[in-house]
């Protein structure tokens, strides 16, 4: 993928970058000492105390209830200056567990139900279908795919995985699918990466521990 490109088309579910606003603004703390700290780093790090994130915040949860989407190239912005801090990884893990659990809450519960006295391989079943729901509403990309059992689920070059450092905005796309899975399962689960497009493969892909 040239990385010099800047658009990445398509759109995703208003309710991802609410939910990366909101865990940014959950990891930083007014009281944090940002002394002797190099601007371009204790800027990213102010994001979530400013009052224009605020009022972000603001405009994607009216967005979010509405089932709204925004473009993708407006949430890789947002992406690029989370990237910058060093606890971006743990951002992003909170940001797809957040954005899981909001779909999650829309699964009907008399289904849920059901699920836990139904045969493993129906809630198994359910899981590669929310999962590639999910993926598809939150990569800006259809094409994703999950499929066997261990589940595995790929996005094909999601534009995420590019972006400087590389690698890192995979832990978004692996934390929502381990966090969908674990609250199907009713049960703590774990989702490997297996492959990762910035290594010379087509796609990333993550496996769904047994």
């Amino acid at each position: 993928m040239d990385n010099e490109v800047t658009s990445y088309g398509g759109a995703v579910v208003a309710a991802l970058p609410l939910a990366l606003l909101a865990a940014t603004r959950s990891h930083d703390r007014p009281s944090e000492v940002l002394e002797d700290e190099d601007l371009s780093i204790s800027l990213p790090r102010r994001l979530g105390l400013s009052g224009v994130i605020g009022d972000q915040i603001r405009r994607y949860e009216s967005a979010a209830r509405s089932g709204k989407r925004v473009s993708h190239d407006e949430f890789v912005n947002l992406l690029r200056l989370v990237l910058r801090r060093p606890d971006a990884e743990a951002i992003l893990r909170e940001t797809g567990t957040r954005v899981a659990q909001r779909q999650f809450e829309k699964a009907s519960p008399t289904w849920l139900k059901l699920l836990r006295i139904l045969p493993r391989a129906a809630t198994y079943a359910t899981i590669r279908r929310a999962t590639k729901r999910l993926l598809r509403s939150i990569s800006g990309s259809q094409d994703v795919s999950v499929h066997g059992n261990p589940v595995h689920a790929r996005i094909k070059q999601p534009a995420a995985a590019f972006l400087e450092p590389k690698g890192v905005g995979c832990a978004l796309y692996g934390a929502a699918f381990e966090e969908l899975a674990s609250l199907y399962l009713n049960k703590k689960t774990s989702v490997a990466q297996t492959k990762c497009a910035t290594q010379a493969n087509d796609f990333c892909e993550w496996e769904l521990a047994r």
